[in-house]
């Protein structure tokens, strides 16, 4: 059996992942997206939980901050452009330094750990290196 706080975080991450994707494809603005898809089969059970409160909410401050947090991003590629990366990396890191730089109430090596597993989950693999960098150098970044 799965320990329940664990089992929120990547159901969490999960649907910023779905909603942040949806961004990308869609004309629609993230609060829109919210809405449209608030009765998602997958969110039945979720508002019980809050996990669709919190999850909405996390994606509205991703989208508010999507320039700054794309910046810091391409600042710490090597030899790479963003716009090459794939996509579920992409929005994996836009998620994974959104909570190290502005929820830093759990652990960074956590974030990272269940960022990278939800990333190869999802056949990317691109984001370790890109968030241990990001981390290390928070104190340094202009937030």
């Amino acid at each position: 059996m799965k320990n329940n706080a664990v089992y929120f975080n990547q159901r969490l991450h999960e649907r910023l992942l779905f909603l942040l994707f949806q961004m990308e494809f869609r004309s629609e603005s993230i609060e829109e997206l919210i809405a449209i898809y608030k009765d998602f089969p997958d969110d039945q059970s979720v508002d019980e939980e809050g996990l669709g409160l919190l999850s909405n909410s996390i994606a509205v401050e991703i989208a508010v901050r999507i320039e700054e947090i794309d910046s810091l991003i391409q600042h710490f590629l090597e030899n790479w452009s963003f716009e090459r990366i794939m996509l579920v990396d992409k929005e994996t890191l836009r998620i994974g330094v959104y909570e190290l730089l502005y929820q830093q109430d759990m652990e960074h090596r956590i974030v990272i750990d269940r960022l990278v597993r939800l990333s190869k989950r999802y056949g990317g693999k691109f984001i370790n290196g890109i968030l241990g960098a990001i981390y290390r150098n928070q104190n340094s970044l202009f937030v």
